[in-house]
Parts: structure tokens; C-alpha cells; sequence
């Protein structure tokens, strides 16, 4: 399943979600916006697929 980071719209930390419909279109709703992917304490991006 591919996931997705979303920011609050608060600022806070984003958090990573399954990219589905059912729980995006909620969090966009109540203002969260997707952000890039986090990178890991190493300094390299996470993996999107595998």
C-alpha cells in the first residue's frame, strides 16, 4: 500500500498515512495538506515502493 506524509494545520509533525481516499479526503477537509516524504536519520529518503 502506498503511503503519504500529511501536515496538520496547526504545523505540527506530519504524520504518514495509506494513501486512500477514504482517509485523506477527511484530513483535507479539516485543512491538513500533503508535504514531502521525510527523510530517515540517515539523510536519504524512505523507499516509495518495495
Amino acid at each position: 500500500m502506498h503511503k503519504v506524509n500529511m501536515k496538520p494545520p496547526d504545523g505540527g509533525e506530519p504524520v504518514e498515512v495509506e494513501a486512500r481516499p477514504d482517509i485523506i479526503v477527511p484530513l483535507l477537509v479539516a485543512g491538513w495538506s500533503q508535504c514531502p516524504q521525510q527523510k530517515d536519520k540517515e539523510g536519504t529518503e524512505d523507499a516509495i515502493d518495495g
